[in-house]
């Protein structure tokens, strides 16, 4: 995922990008938030990489308040974050009473809510989706719902990124396929 995401998909986006524009995205089903941050964090190592400044906007949502409520608090226990490298875990996070705690400036690209895939209407105008391992819970014609509802929040061009375990289904004329190991699509 991360591999993609500086590889592809930021270049990718950025391409069109003026400074005065956001990157937006959204992690439906985030639970407690690792891979929001993941995302974040990743994306705020490439902009410090290519010296570029631009907003970052990262909606995450869950249908669990509890879930969402650990997620804000950005705190993970020392097993949460051990395959996180050395360097990351000094840049990206501060330790507080045994705890590590995602430092401010990426906590505040993190906006999370909750929200219900089926009934609620999608965040907007999202340059990425990340939904991992969501579509695989629910049954073929509440996928198909899931999927019409990501096509419609995305930009033209935009992408989304399903688990591994996942496909488009039904919804195969809303999204192209773009690498053949992912399940990287782009809006049609």
């Amino acid at each position: 995922l991360y591999d993609e995401l500086s590889k592809e998909i930021l270049p990718t986006l950025l391409k069109n990008k003026k400074p005065s524009d956001a990157i937006r995205l959204w992690v439906p089903a985030c639970s407690s938030g690792e891979e929001a941050y993941s995302i974040a964090i990743c994306i705020f190592e490439y902009l410090s990489e290519h010296s570029i400044v631009i907003d970052i906007q990262l909606f995450a949502s869950d249908l669990s308040e509890g879930s969402i409520g650990k997620a804000r608090s950005a705190t993970y226990s020392k097993i949460a974050v051990e395959k996180i490298s050395p360097e990351r875990l000094k840049r990206f996070f501060i330790y507080v009473d045994g705890f590590y705690q995602i430092i401010k400036p990426i906590r505040d690209i993190c906006v999370f809510a909750t929200h219900n895939l089926l009934r609620d209407p999608p965040f907007s105008r999202l340059d990425l989706i990340s939904c991992q391992n969501v579509l695989i819970y629910l049954e073929a014609e509440s996928q198909k719902r899931v999927l019409q509802s990501f096509h419609y929040a995305l930009r033209p061009g935009g992408f989304l990124l399903l688990g591994k375990s996942e496909a488009i289904g039904k919804a195969s004329e809303l999204f192209s396929l773009v690498g053949k190991k992912s399940k990287l699509f782009t809006k049609k």
